[in-house]
């Protein structure tokens, strides 16, 4: 999901058609075949709202898991519904945005003010982790649904601001660090290559030798 913020103000799209349908939402969708998380979460916003926002620009605010007891509607994939979703939640400046916010066959998006969001027309978890975010945390959070309008239980970490994007930060070393290693080529190529697949520069941690 990426939330779109000018100032005090977040982009929320209605959607118009299949799973969630009728409801208030951040932008986001399914991984494509060969697609990593950040770029999936930038086409979505493209295809969604008009939005084109580089991969690097998307700032990591949360990841919330869910368990859907009935069927949820939503499917993987290879076709098959869904019971179990994992969603990340990203964030971005309108500021690091090209093209204008335009309506699609699938959302219609509207601007709210940070402490007037329709919480009403959303999904039932969203009244929890949804206005820490807007406040500029970050959540870690499970939420168990009976079906799509029945939250039967949650749990809810919510972590002050930037700790998503930290945590994010080092995982993606540690990754460079498997990457490069025995990788023909210089360590710079290694790192630029890993930036146009990820939309992230990743931090240079030295060099092995002798191994």
């Amino acid at each position: 999901l990426v939330f779109v913020f000018d100032g005090r103000s977040v982009l929320l799209g209605l959607k118009k058609r299949g799973f969630g349908q009728g409801k208030y939402n951040g932008f986001g969708g399914k991984l494509e075949a060969g697609e990593v998380m950040r770029a999936c979460a930038a086409r979505e916003l493209r295809e969604e709202a008009g939005l084109s926002v580089p991969a690097a620009a998307l700032v990591r605010r949360g990841v919330l898991n869910f368990h859907m007891l009935a069927d949820s509607g939503m499917k993987g994939a290879d076709g098959t519904i869904a019971s179990r979703l994992e969603v990340h939640v990203y964030s971005c400046s309108l500021g690091d945005a090209e093209g204008e916010v335009a309506e699609s066959e699938e959302m219609a998006p509207r601007w709210w003010g940070c402490d007037q969001v329709p919480i009403g027309q959303m999904w039932a978890d969203d009244a929890h982790w949804l206005p820490h975010v807007l406040a500029g945390g970050d959540v870690i959070g499970d939420f168990t649904f009976a079906d799509q309008a029945t939250l039967v239980s949650h749990s809810l970490d919510k972590l002050p601001p930037g700790a998503m994007q930290l945590d994010e930060h080092r995982t993606r070393r540690l990754r460079v660090d498997h990457l490069v290693y025995g990788v023909p080529g210089s360590l710079d190529e290694a790192c630029a290559a890993f930036e146009a697949a990820t939309g992230v520069a990743p931090t240079k941690g030295g060099v092995h030798k002798g191994l």
